[in-house]
């Protein structure tokens, strides 16, 4: 008897020792991943990465986020018309033209004239056919100048549906480059003054904060200043009231524009900068606009020297900036040697917009080990493959990962682009082949180099853990049965 419980034991531990463990759902969530990439499943993947938790969307502009049809209802609200010829919203729809004004209504019922209309506000069907076009980057930036006239008119309405958009896809933090200030220098300065002329000839740092220092003490003297900063605050945080909750947060950025005059992009970031200390929803400062523009790369040095000054001005502000968001043949080559380098080691970016032209800087290997350590890439493949034309292989994406440089993976313009944070990361997944495990790094590194304070981090963080063992057990569920 005694002998017979020993062989039973000892067949049970066989059997037992030589039962497969069970997977862990991160495992399985891991290899259902692999086979996806392995079939190339686009439509697997697409549904795969909208259920998925994807942490933040940390670099997107809110004018290009909300989609053409939304504007036009707001077109429609605001009883304005459009230009029959130009597609132009005509604010004034007592003003004599010489082509008919339309309701947003007529504009829906003639089906070729909206089709054209949408081409013209967003980046709808271009290249899919046959049709009178502009070069792409002219195209995606020339949007703005059609629903610009609207844009700011229902902001709080814009902003809840870029919440109720991220809900939808599993998306619990955004950082939504807002607008300018607003402040205009020719409020405060005679129009002969000669600080644009200055600013362009200062030669090193020092000169260039004297003259800022000059232009500082007009600013800070008149009350007006600060009131206009003021109301603009109030605006954004009236507009901002029951947009967080206990599983999502918003957060804004103000900048400068690159293509304007010297004087006026230092007045939008001075302000920009002013204003993110009256307020903890503005998080950070950037820069924005073609950096290709003309002016933009004349003055390229100066902005990263005035971002220089306003961080030792104000050392608690954060600053992201688009930078290198250039490429071979589209600016003279000597223009692609130092953008990226300027924003890390003169405007100090803790992270870099874009960062295409990498491979055409100057001591890209040691920028790379610089980048490592001391800022993150937002990636933007939808708006680099539209805007550059680089894509694939020829997308810097692998030079970064394979540095080890932090990446996040974010959306730039979804409602030009007509795309959203999922398709971003189908992109990546369907042209790179990253590892699930490194799929969920970028996705952390949404909030960890998020500008979010350090409170609002940790619970960040804690609801993406809860999201991702949550996600990863419904897959792991589904494929067991």
């Amino acid at each position: 008897m005694k002998n017979t419980i020993v062989l039973l034991s000892f067949c049970l531990c066989i059997l037992s020792c030589n039962k497969p463990k069970e997977k862990s759902d991160f495992e399985a969530t891991s290899e259902f991943y692999e086979m996806m990439i392995e079939k190339n499943d686009i439509a697997k993947l697409n549904q795969f990465f909208t259920n998925m938790p994807k942490g933040g969307d940390i670099h997107h502009h809110y004018t290009g986020s909300i989609y053409a049809e939304t504007y036009l209802n707001w077109v429609k609200q605001k009883d304005w018309r459009i230009d029959s010829c130009s597609l132009k919203i005509i604010t004034d729809k007592t003003k004599a033209e010489t082509c008919k004004l339309l309701t947003v209504d007529e504009v829906i019922e003639n089906t070729m004239l909206y089709r054209q209309l949408l081409e013209l506000w967003s980046d709808l069907d271009f290249g899919n056919h046959n049709h009178s076009e502009q070069p792409p980057d002219l195209q995606f930036f020339n949007t703005f100048g059609y629903f610009g006239a609207v844009s700011d008119e229902y902001m709080d309405v814009g902003l809840n549906i870029l919440k109720e958009r991220a809900i939808n896809e599993n998306v619990s933090y955004i950082e939504t480059m807002l607008s300018a200030v607003g402040v205009s220098s020719e409020d405060y300065f005679s129009v002969d003054n000669n600080f644009n002329a200055l600013l362009r000839k200062a030669k090193t740092q020092q000169e260039v904060d004297n003259i800022l220092k000059d232009i500082d003490s007009i600013y800070f003297n008149n009350k007006s200043f600060d009131e206009e900063i003021v109301e603009f605050v109030d605006k954004f945080t009236k507009d901002h009231n029951g947009i967080d909750t206990e599983n999502f947060t918003m957060r804004f950025q103000s900048y400068g524009v690159r293509v304007l005059e010297p004087l006026q992009v230092y007045t939008d970031l001075l302000s920009a900068y002013v204003a993110a200390t009256k307020s903890p929803l503005l998080v950070g400062v950037n820069i924005v606009a073609p950096e290709n523009n003309h002016t933009a790369l004349k003055d390229y040095t100066l902005h990263m020297q005035m971002f220089n000054y306003l961080k030792r001005k104000h050392p608690d502000v954060n600053r992201a900036l688009h930078a290198g968001e250039l490429t071979s043949g589209m600016v003279r080559p000597k223009n692609l040697l130092f953008h990226i380098n300027q924003a890390l080691d003169i405007a100090q970016a803790q992270r870099i917009g874009h960062g295409v032209d990498l491979p055409y800087e100057k001591d890209s290997y040691e920028l790379l080990s610089k980048l490592k350590d001391q800022s993150a890439i937002e990636i933007n493949l939808t708006s680099n493959k539209f805007i550059l034309g680089v894509e694939g292989r020829e997308h810097p994406y692998l030079i970064y990962s394979s540095f080890e440089v932090p990446l996040v993976i974010s959306t730039d313009d979804s409602g030009v682009s007509r795309n959203n944070l999922s398709n971003e990361y189908m992109l990546l997944a369907s042209t790179y082949k990253p590892s699930y495990e490194k799929i969920k790094e970028y996705v952390y590194n949404s909030i960890h180099y998020s500008f979010m304070n350090e409170n609002d981090k940790k619970k960040s963080l804690n609801t993406l853990n809860e999201q991702f063992l949550e996600f990863e057990h419904k897959i792991a569920e589904q494929l067991r049965h």
